[in-house]
């Protein structure tokens, strides 16, 4: 059965915000939040609720709504540092001014002269769609009813998109809730439901572009989801590996076993850091002028995980693009960089050729290379700078035996077997994808290791074993040093977590060290 507060919701957004303001008899400055809890009641409480509000996406984009509907935007919050907006909180016949109905009210209804206690602040920000929110991920977002598509012109103000030409919506949000927008920060990932209107974009200029504007009802910050029974996940693993192996990694499954370790980490620890290490795979060939640009390796990781990336570094883009966000003109230019945190990102250096660096090329690269190394993002203000944390996981494929520009956590040569090295590059219709079923294992086993990794403890007994065999290492070879077993104890913590598992055992341990010693023993 359907509420009826959810009907009037949907159908008349603005008059449901009206009879709430007429109903409040408490102090105007706690208004906001009212209404904040009556959407949230109405929407926020289940998916199927807020599935019943249409999607504003590349879809169904701002011109293919009409005046003041209801939307859900699913987007990244890509800008905070826009002034706040002032609005007239009460107009005539107590009539509510917020959320954009005083831009819509005649003159008549306006007070000929007004109390400065009624003014309000609204908290403004830019969003964007979700930068690397892949389609499986995008689908499972929007019900299948609201499916379909419309013609989409070009976004406004495409600099403040991370991805340079991807198609996405941006969207100007305001919102009322001042208390809950302090929360919220660049890369958040947020699900807004409010009113749609098309408004200026700086409401003093004399001239000023006319841009989509969300007048913001309520909002919830995305969550990691339900976690699985970890029972029924751990037999996928071996199937996975086997599975990236043959199908994008020409067959090498240790390769794979690496991959699968770098997509369970996360940011556990930032006081004594514990950080997502970064990966190489070299030896990793360059595309033939026959075979497709797109590495296999690329649609597998999208079909995989909800947040991914692809960046196909070549002098030219890294010498003109933006990989960290800058402020020009009080506007925050985005860049590759400006990601959610649990974004993986795959760097390509096939595409890089003979030729030179420019300065803007070489602060890419130290942006990217202080992400793999602290976790940390700077911003880059007209008198300032200031680093944002990430967390985000890289890999790099080379064809060289390292990387030509970065200095990665683990370098794995990759170890083709000869039927299946032509699987690196094939066109996406000849990946062999599991049935939905298998499909959906992989992806909730991937979010359950990556919770895993921020749980995994050392038994005492484990430990003791570490210190003993770590002293018998040196005497044996006195080169070893205290990095080595900081190495061998993140291998151990990332194996741990692949295996499910929330303790590394001394049986985890030697995996460990048998695997890194593996790596090792590969050719250069």
């Amino acid at each position: 059965m359907v509420s009826a507060f959810l009907i009037d919701a949907i159908n008349n957004p603005t008059k449901v915000v009206q009879e709430l303001f007429e109903e409040h008899t408490g102090d105007v400055n706690q208004f906001p939040a009212v209404v904040a809890r009556h959407f949230s009641d109405v929407f926020l409480n289940s998916d199927d609720t807020l599935r019943e509000v249409l999607p504003l996406d590349v879809n169904h984009p701002p011109e293919a709504f009409t005046h003041r509907s209801l939307v859900r935007f699913h987007g990244m919050v890509q800008d905070t540092s826009p002034s706040p907006e002032m609005y007239l909180a009460s107009l005539n016949e107590n009539k509510c001014g917020g959320w954009g109905i005083s831009q819509n009210t005649p003159a008549s209804e306006w007070p000929s002269s007004f109390d400065y206690c009624d003014l309000r602040e609204a908290t403004t920000l830019w969003a964007v769609t979700v930068p690397g929110q892949t389609d499986w991920r995008t689908e499972e977002l929007t019900d299948r009813s609201h499916c379909g598509s419309s013609s989409s012109q070009s976004p406004p103000r495409p600099h403040k998109f991370p991805v340079p030409n991807a198609p996405h919506i941006g969207v100007q949000v305001k919102i009322y809730d001042n208390e809950a927008a302090q929360l919220l920060k660049a890369t958040d990932v947020v699900t807004f439901i409010g009113i749609l209107t098309s408004e200026s974009l700086d409401s003093e200029a004399d001239s000023s572009p006319m841009v989509p504007s969300l007048h913001v009802l309520c909002h919830k910050l995305q969550s990691t989801g339900d976690a699985s029974h970890t029972e029924e996940l751990a037999t996928v693993r071996e199937d996975l590996i086997k599975w990236i192996a043959d199908e994008a990694l020409g067959g090498d499954e240790d390769a794979a076993q690496w991959l699968l370790l770098e997509l369970s980490a996360k940011v556990y620890t930032r006081t004594t850091p514990l950080l997502p290490p970064s990966l190489t795979l070299s030896r990793f060939p360059s595309p033939i002028p026959s075979s497709p640009a797109l590495s296999t390796l690329h649609h597998v990781l999208s079909d995989l995980l909800p947040q991914y990336l692809t960046v196909p570094l070549s002098l030219d883009l890294l010498n003109k693009e933006n990989f960290s966000p800058e402020s020009k003109d009080e506007d925050l230019h985005s860049g590759y960089l400006q990601v959610p945190q649990g974004t993986a990102l795959l760097l390509t250096e096939n595409g890089v050729r003979e030729g030179k660096l420019v300065e803007k090329g070489i602060m890419n690269i130290r942006a990217v290379q202080e992400v793999m190394d602290a976790q940390t993002l700077e911003y880059s203000f007209p008198f300032s700078k200031f680093s944002f944390s990430t967390d985000i996981v890289t890999i790099v494929l080379c064809d060289g035996r390292k990387s030509a520009f970065f200095q990665t956590g683990f370098t794995v040569p990759l170890e083709t077997e000869p039927l299946l090295k032509d699987n690196l590059y094939k066109p996406r219709d000849q990946i062999k994808i599991p049935d939905a079923v298998k499909l959906a294992a992989y992806r909730s086993f991937l979010a359950a290791a990556k919770r895993c990794f921020g749980t995994v403890q050392v038994a005492e007994e484990t430990s003791r074993h570490i210190q003993e065999d770590f002293v018998r290492q040196r005497q044996e070879d006195p080169s070893i040093t205290a990095d080595d077993l900081i190495h061998l104890m993140k291998v151990a913590r990332l194996l741990a977590a692949s295996m499910l598992e929330q303790e590394v055992t001394v049986d985890i341990w030697e995996r460990s060290k048998r695997l890194d010693a593996s790596r090792k023993k590969r050719s250069p």
